[in-house]
């Protein structure tokens, strides 16, 4: 009884010390003046760091959320917040825990543009300067995280030779490859029709107009679920005002079905075009060490993505790059709660219950994503190289080979 006893206050005095050892949160929130080109935007944000300077760690983690911003909602259409705080629970909750500084801007009208990179280029500059008043000392170290459209502007930020930061998390990352994306664009708006599950719902699994769409946005035939969601928007129409806004030349005068063909490169004599595209495409070369995470049911980005990788290949650029796929997940993780803005944004549209089901049950990246954090901090501070580009299984660990 007395061993029993003795046990019992042993784990007492243990959880105490851990619940002693908790990191208490400051929290500043509310809206800041940005610089933009001479402007000035005034955005939502939030910084988060140990109340305790002593607690924190000395890394200060910027975030960079998806789309361009502004109210997010339930899956009733419910406005429950501002973008300023979606990327909580995939990695800046989690941040804090450990003993980061972590902040967030609400772009709000900025997407994956030199203007957003600029803006979150801005916005950091601020929250270094907010953790020298609140903690007493300087970020040792600052990292940049950034999903979709927020991936793309962390993609830009990895590639800048100004090297704001000293490692960049890219998480379902836009930005991968502008020609991979304009020729995807093609081949999704004449293959889409042919599985469109609302007009032709009897289609197999082993149809080859099922095969060829999963080939042309590169995700498994078992991804079909979730390809609604960008595959009915798809259009010739959309690649005509991409090709356009790029300035090529001939654009006027090409026929729907020209259009369906087409291939970057038997456009790339149209020099102007050309450098159009060059000038704002990345080049697979990140000045400091970058890690994504990607879904392998994301028919958003991962076309782009492993284009991506091929430029890293291409460059030599490995040793500041590495790719973690995560089996059976879509672009956005499942236990997101951003998943119940797209749930209600693919109700809205009618696009029928099997999606929306799809999304709500989909699978989860968050694992990977703080472990590749966690692997990113080694890299930049103990020079210990990350793992190998891999696969990964849901719920399973990063395999440490090297």
């Amino acid at each position: 009884m007395r061993r029993t006893i003795l046990c019992a206050g042993l784990v007492m005095v243990l959880f105490t010390l851990v619940q002693a050892y908790q990191i208490s949160r400051a929290e500043k929130s509310g809206l800041i003046d940005l610089p933009i080109q001479g402007e000035t935007h005034q955005k939502r944000y939030v910084l988060r760091h140990p109340e305790d300077p002593k607690q924190w760690n000395g890394r200060l983690l910027i975030a960079a959320h998806g789309g361009t911003g502004g109210e997010r909602l339930d899956i009733e259409g419910r406005v429950v917040g501002t973008d300023e705080t979606s990327l909580d629970d995939i990695v800046g909750d989690y941040a804090v825990d450990k003993g980061y500084a972590y902040a967030s801007v609400d772009r709000d009208g900025f997407g994956a543009t030199l203007d957003g990179l600029r803006l979150t280029y801005a916005f950091t500059e601020r929250m270094e300067e907010e953790l020298r008043k609140s903690l007493g000392r300087s970020a040792t170290h600052t990292y940049l995280v950034g999903l979709s459209m927020g991936g793309g502007i962390a993609r830009f930020a990895a590639e800048d030779e100004l090297r704001l930061y000293d490692g960049v998390l890219i998480i379902a990352g836009a930005a991968g490859d502008i020609p991979t994306r304009l020729e995807r664009q093609a081949e999704s708006a004449v293959l889409w029709p042919k599985v469109d599950p609302e007009t032709h719902p009897d289609l197999t699994e082993g149809d080859d107009r099922i095969r060829a769409y999963a080939e042309a946005v590169r995700t498994p035939v078992a991804a079909r679920p979730f390809w609604p969601f960008i595959g009915a928007g798809a259009s010739l129409a959309g690649l005509r005002r991409s090709l356009e806004g790029y300035g090529l030349s001939t654009i006027s005068g090409l026929s729907d079905e020209e259009l369906s063909r087409f291939r970057f490169v038997e456009y790339s004599d149209d020099r102007s075009f050309r450098d159009a595209v060059e000038e704002a495409n990345t080049t697979g070369r990140p000045a400091v060490p970058t890690i994504e995470v990607v879904g392998t049911y994301d028919d958003f980005v991962r076309r782009e993505i492993l284009a991506y990788k091929k430029k890293v290949d291409a460059a030599s650029a490995n040793d500041r790059h590495r790719l973690y796929q995560v089996e059976g997940v879509w672009h956005i993780s499942g236990d997101d709660d951003a998943m119940q803005s797209f749930a209600y944004i693919a109700k809205r549209r009618n696009l029928g219950e099997g999606i929306q089901a799809a999304m709500l049950g989909a699978g989860s990246y968050i694992q990977t994503v703080r472990e590749a954090l966690n692997h990113l901090d080694l890299w930049v501070t103990k020079k210990a190289l990350p793992p190998r580009d891999q696969m990964v299984q849901q719920g399973k660990h990063l395999s440490l080979r090297r």
